[in-house]
């Protein structure tokens, strides 16, 4: 019988960890038929044992969603009845194999099906695709995987994955179920000798030594991948050179990658304002920074104590991308205040007792009162005299979330000292008036005429860029806008905009060029 004409059907397994014998379990099954129906059933964990984070996380799998799960025996019986003289295909069936070895073998019995992996075959027909994971290799073949984070998905993408691959054994004269389990025993594993791409080599290698923004996209057209560059040419054959010590990610994007858009922009800045708002437009699930995602802009009140998502006269301070950005100092004054100390002020378990005192130690190295955090105004006006007399250097970051979550992990000590936590205020509040400041320059450049020159730049005139409201304006006219309301109804993509913009000024400056700014 042809393969395509065979009793089929397509398995996949969601686990608590990567191991029976390391005490996981099964946590989802599914499964579906040639010819596209598919179930997925949720498995009871033995002794209402809970999943763990690391697995909700991946699998998007909640215990509360273990409410509906299904004992094993009924799941496995399900199977048992539906598919009897079928033949099961999985993808990376070593994963499955000892889960599935594991519930039978409590049953004194072997799971009744022969199975035949998906990754085994593309092995041999690919051996230098630069993987041959299930998302990778669905894209390869066409199928828009997206996530693939349920059992359900994967069971779809193996279908979608074997439907090509017979068609690629056919080829090879491989057309029923004995001839390729005898091409499996006498096909050798081949090592891969390099990388092959689906991408036409003369695409990439045509592109133009120019600055502009490049779109990797998928065979069925979809956008991967947003990205700038100060020479595309340069920039995108980068990806394929090269084979050792490869990103993962990467490698399962490129196996994906059918064809490039690309845009070529007057210069390296104005790239990186058009690939913001790239990101934005196509949400491409390759890319990690700049997605708006479920981000927004906050404003805090003159006295850091409550905040809105609109900007007005009373909450006139921001825009932040977060209402955490200041939330280590706030818990100080609510401490100072209510003169009691909690193990969680900065998001890491301290002793209450040894924040209080490194708060103490701070205060003296600074002659300073405890009483003063009960107004965090004072406190941040400290930070802006420190920031400006000593000329912090603020490090490049996406915003200020990125900056909150490098603060509270940077530096941990095992055993730290009051001391330590002394010096942990001590930052914790110049990076506030950093963020303050960078959050004041964002306002600032919202209405602005920019001219620029980059050093050993051929061209005579300066590059110029008029601002108007966060967009990028070909008039030089522009309306006085009130200050209370210079964010009114806009958004993450403008403060992306202007974050972009105000690193990539410095950036050319730091490089010796030459940046004017008349503010408006």
């Amino acid at each position: 019988m042809k393969l395509n004409e065979m009793p089929l059907f397509f398995l996949d397994v969601q686990t608590t960890g990567a191991k029976p014998e390391s005490g996981a379990h099964i946590l989802e099954v599914a499964w579906t038929s040639l010819e596209g129906e598919t179930k997925a059933s949720l498995v009871q964990l033995p002794n209402e044992e809970k999943i763990p984070y690391r697995i909700q996380m991946i699998t998007g799998i909640f215990n509360e969603d273990m409410v509906a799960a299904e004992t094993p025996e009924k799941v496995f019986v399900e199977i048992e009845e539906k598919f009897k003289g079928h033949h099961c295909l999985i993808h990376f069936a070593q994963f499955e194999k000892p889960f599935l070895k594991s519930y039978y073998a409590q049953k004194e019995s072997e799971f009744p099906f022969s199975i035949l992996c998906t990754h085994e075959i593309a092995k041999r027909l690919f051996p230098n695709l630069p993987t041959r994971g299930i998302k990778g290799l669905a894209g390869y073949f066409g199928y828009p995987s997206q996530d693939l984070k349920r059992a359900a998905q994967q069971t779809q993408a193996t279908r979608a994955i074997w439907q090509s691959l017979v068609v690629e054994l056919a080829k090879q004269g491989v057309e029923t179920w004995e001839q390729i389990q005898e091409w499996l025993n006498v096909t050798p594993k081949t090592a891969r000798t390099k990388y092959e791409y689906p991408l036409d080599k003369s695409k990439r290698l045509s592109l133009p030594d120019q600055p502009g923004i490049y779109r990797m996209i998928s065979k069925w057209g979809e956008i991967l991948y947003v990205g700038k560059a100060t020479s595309l040419k340069d920039r995108v054959n980068s990806y394929f050179r090269g084979q050792k010590n490869r990103d993962s990610r990467k490698l399962e994007m490129l196996t994906q990658v059918y064809d490039l858009r690309v845009t070529v922009c007057g210069s390296p800045l104005e790239a990186a304002l058009l690939e913001t708002d790239e990101i934005k437009k196509w949400d491409p699930r390759y890319n990690i920074s700049l997605k708006a995602a479920h981000r927004n802009l906050v404003f805090f009140n003159r006295d850091f104590t409550d905040i809105e998502f609109d900007q007005s006269q009373e909450f006139s301070i921001g825009p932040f991308t977060t209402s955490l950005v200041f939330d280590s100092l706030r818990n100080l004054r609510d401490c100072v205040i209510a003169e009691s100390f909690h193990d969680n002020v900065f998001y890491e378990p301290i002793d209450a007792s040894l924040v209080k005192e490194g708060l103490q130690i701070f205060c003296e190295r600074h002659g300073m009162d405890v009483e003063e955090f009960k107004s965090l105004r004072k406190i941040m006006a400290l930070s802006l005299w420190w920031n400006r007399k000593f000329e912090f250097v603020e490090e490049e970051t996406e915003d200020e979330s990125t900056e909150v979550e490098n603060s509270e992990t940077e530096d941990i000590e095992v055993i730290p000292t009051a001391s330590d936590i002394a010096d942990k205020i001590d930052r914790h509040i110049m990076r506030a008036g950093m963020t303050y400041l960078r959050s004041k320059q964002l306002s600032r450049i919202l209405n602005s005429n920019i001219s620029y020159r980059i050093a050993d730049s051929a061209m005579d005139e300066p590059y110029c860029l008029n601002v108007r409201k966060g967009l990028i304006e070909k008039t030089s006219s522009a309306p006085r806008v009130p200050k209370v309301q210079l964010w009114d109804n806009l958004n993450i993509d403008t403060y992306d905009r202007m974050s972009v913009l105000l690193m990539e000024l410095g950036k050319i400056e730091n490089q010796s060029g030459e940046v004017t700014i008349d503010y408006l």
